[in-house]
């Protein structure tokens, strides 16, 4: 990374800087009829990989929260924008493509900009490089065109009976989903809420058909996890609807301290799902798991060549045990198990997340799980009891248990992935490699050795 990247770096991931650059620079912002009084910083995702920056890839994309004030309609609201740092040579086409591909009005601003002195591409939400799809469900009139009718209660079920719908969105990653929360009214006070995730993928038709699977299946199963009623998929829109799902999240239970038997449960919740059998799953295996591990160890090392031995032996210490584990049965793999997709509702627990299914080994799960507790900030003891709950939960409720040496071996990737992840949204930090360093001894920790075997 050269010199200029970092310091366009530096300014692009300091949002009190940003908010005056977007100020001064933004179409509509500049001329003060719209004033931005904060700014926040909602996602970052840096591209450091050769192969990516050889393939003209931003090498930075931000995404902002900015609230806005418009001072001649006296109204006030926010504006998400979501920038991509180009290279000198690349900025001006790539605003161009931009411009010809995205007009949707935003609420604030103009659908691209671009911030020639930083090569900064800015898009205006619901304007999206990948989503292109997305203003038709942003837009409440838009969004008429495709709602479930046929699932949705008398006096709302067609365009005609709904005399307003208010959008709201829940959570937005640029270019990859969006998670919106719609409010119906129509006459008689008649009012219904929904939820869509849209997608970039066209998966939305088969994610629909697991949620089916699974609603179903927790009907009748005691120790199955509630899921939100599903309400059908449009693949125009590349959407799938639900009901929602009240409740408080697990993860505020457990940092309430009132969390009673839920982590055991949790638990028998999962053993649950991996008896499930939905179909048509692509089968995922230990060396479809390795083999992105391997290459971000090497990528980290690079990076990060002080950690360089640290990182190599890990990465062969995975590589090497791999064809030695004990032999595992194949089954549902959720694929982001976390205490995070979890709430409490009436005294059961009810899942989210359906996108990452596949069939392979239901010990990634439960590394997922237990890997993903030690970044919560919990104290150690806490975080020691809940995975032996965890564990004990599992294992009293699957036949044949779950081999040690496997979970080790899935949670010891489980940490290089995280390692790698992280890497992608906080590498430039200025305590990242510290925090790298923690995350690397979580690694050993979960192996079960303080010095891993080095490669002869």
């Amino acid at each position: 990374m050269t010199a200029t990247d970092l310091e366009r770096s530096a300014l692009l991931t300091n949002a009190g800087r940003m908010k005056d650059v977007f100020q001064a620079g933004l179409p509509g912002f500049a001329s003060g009829g719209l004033l931005i009084s904060d700014c926040r910083i909602v996602h970052t995702r840096y591209r450091t990989s050769r192969a990516e920056r050889h393939e003209g890839k931003p090498f930075l994309s931000v995404c902002y929260s900015l609230d806005v004030r418009d001072v001649a309609r006296a109204r006030r609201g926010t504006q998400i924008v979501h920038g991509k740092a180009y290279g000198t040579t690349q900025s001006p086409r790539r605003f161009a493509e931009a411009q010809a591909r995205h007009r949707f009005e935003p609420v604030f601003g103009e659908a691209v900009a671009h911030l020639a002195d930083l090569d900064l591409v800015v898009w205006a939400f619901p304007n999206d490089p990948k989503l292109l799809h997305l203003p038709e469900v942003i837009d409440p009139r838009a969004v008429k065109r495709h709602l479930p009718y046929d699932r949705l209660p008398a006096g709302l079920d067609a365009a005609e009976h709904i005399y307003e719908v208010d959008v709201e969105v829940v959570r937005y990653k640029p270019e990859v989903r969006c998670i919106t929360r719609y409010r119906l009214a129509g006459a008689e006070g008649r009012t219904f809420t929904l939820y869509g995730k849209t997608f970039k993928h066209e998966r939305a038709r088969e994610i629909a058909r697991r949620i089916e699977s699974m609603c179903r299946r927790s009907a009748d199963d005691p120790d199955g996890f509630i899921v939100p009623q599903p309400l059908g998929y449009d693949d125009s829109v590349k959407t799938v609807w639900q009901t929602g799902l009240s409740g408080t999240p697990l993860i505020d239970v457990v940092r309430g301290g009132e969390y009673g038997d839920f982590i055991e449960r949790a638990a028998r919740g999962l053993a649950s799902l991996h008896r499930i059998d939905p179909g048509g799953l692509s089968r995922i295996t230990l060396g479809d798991r390795l083999a992105p591990v391997l290459a971000a160890a090497a990528e980290l090392a690079e990076a990060f060549p002080r950690l360089r031995a640290r990182l190599e032996a890990l990465a062969f210490r995975l590589e090497n045990e791999a064809p030695r584990l004990s032999p595992g049965r194949d089954g549902l793999v959720h694929g982001d198990f976390l205490l995070k997709q979890l709430v409490v509702h009436d005294g059961r627990l009810g899942v989210f997340d359906f996108d990452n299914f596949t069939l392979g080994d239901p010990a990634q799960d439960l590394a997922n799980f237990l890997v993903d507790l030690h970044y919560q900030g919990f104290p150690a003891g806490l975080v020691s009891s809940m995975t032996t709950a965890f564990l004990d939960g599992y294992r009293s409720h699957t036949e044949g248990g779950m081999p040690a040496d496997r979970l080790r071996w899935h949670a010891g990737v489980q940490v290089l992935s995280d390692a790698y992840y992280f890497h992608k949204r906080r590498h430039l930090a200025p305590d990242f490699e510290v925090e790298l360093e923690h995350i690397l001894t979580l690694g050993q920790d979960v192996l079960g050795t303080s010095q891993t075997p080095s490669r002869p």
